[in-house]
This record gives structure tokens, C-alpha cells and sequence, in this order.
């Protein structure tokens, strides 16, 4: 456990000391934005093989320069040693405050989420999350985002998510 948490921190951290930036590239008031992002995990080191990719296309709304609330639709593609490939639809909705620094192309962030991964499934995911978004063009950012993610059953499962995406802002 010590070991994921310290891996997420130095995933974190690593960015911002890295790739500090100047330019005019950050999210104002009244912003949207069209995230498109990718995650995938497989067993290590188990007589099992399990793989699994989930897609997401976000949409939000900034409603100050910090404060930002979307949805988003997920497909969830998984495999396993038993040749079977499941697909499951899933729905989300998230927030995020953006720790925005004058002229920087680096905004680190932390923000909440709940995610129904299978909408024929009763498992409902809700946690934390935070990352960084790099912006190439003032209006095109890489968005590098570690999620804690519990069950609301009484199983007592977790998700640890990395996700990796590119973020669309449009200016009304």
C-alpha cells in the first residue's frame, strides 16, 4: 500500500518541478472543455491474466477559473485467461479545482469523482483524484491524472487509475 501511495505522489510531484512553463495557456470562467482519455491495467506476477482498457470522453463546464463540473460516458473493454472479452457502458460525473499559477502551462489539480463503470451492474465508484494538465497551445493541454476510487458496496474494493488524456478548452 505504502509503495502505490508513494508511486501516485512521485507521479504527481515529478511535473511540476520538471516542466514549469510560461505562456498564457489556462481554463477562464465560462470555459468548456472535451477531454478525450485512455487508461489500462493487467495482473502482474499471478497465475491469472486479467486486462482491462477504459475510454472516457469528458465534458464540463468551468464555472469560475478554478472550479470545474462535467460528465462523462465510459467504455470499459476487459479480458482474461478464459478467452472471454466483456465490454461494459458506464456513466460518471466528476469536479475539480485547478491551482492555477500566473503564465504557467502547468495546472495542477485535485477534484472528486462518482463513475457507474457497468450500467446493468449495481456497483456504483466513488473517490478522489488529482493530476496536472500541460498545455501545448492555449487552448490544448495533456492531462496526466492518478484516481483513488472505493465501491459503494460492502465489498470494500478499490481502483487505483492512471489516466492519460488531451483536453479541448472552447471559449464562449
Amino acid at each position: 500500500m505504502v509503495s502505490r501511495v508513494s508511486l501516485a505522489v512521485l507521479f504527481l510531484l515529478v511535473p511540476l518541478v520538471l516542466m514549469p512553463g510560461s505562456a498564457a495557456a489556462q481554463q477562464q470562467a465560462g470555459d468548456i472543455e472535451l477531454q478525450f482519455t485512455g487508461t489500462y491495467f493487467t495482473t502482474v506476477g499471478t497465475d491469472f491474466s486479467f486486462a482491462s482498457g477504459i475510454i472516457q470522453g469528458k465534458g464540463s463546464y468551468f464555472f469560475t477559473d478554478r472550479v470545474e463540473l462535467g460528465a462523462f460516458p465510459s467504455l470499459a473493454i476487459s479480458s482474461s485467461d478464459s478467452g472471454v472479452t466483456d465490454y461494459s457502458f458506464g456513466l460518471g460525473v466528476f469536479g475539480s479545482y485547478s491551482f492555477l499559477m500566473e503564465d504557467a502551462t502547468t495546472v495542477p489539480y485535485v477534484g472528486f469523482q462518482w463513475w457507474k463503470q457497468d450500467l446493468d451492474a449495481d456497483v456504483d465508484w466513488v473517490g478522489v483524484n488529482a493530476g496536472f494538465k500541460f498545455f501545448f497551445s492555449p487552448q490544448v493541454a495533456l492531462d496526466l491524472g492518478a484516481n483513488y476510487l472505493t465501491d459503494t458496496s460492502d465489498s470494500s474494493q478499490g481502483l487505483f487509475l492512471v489516466q492519460t488524456g488531451l483536453s479541448f478548452l472552447f471559449r464562449r
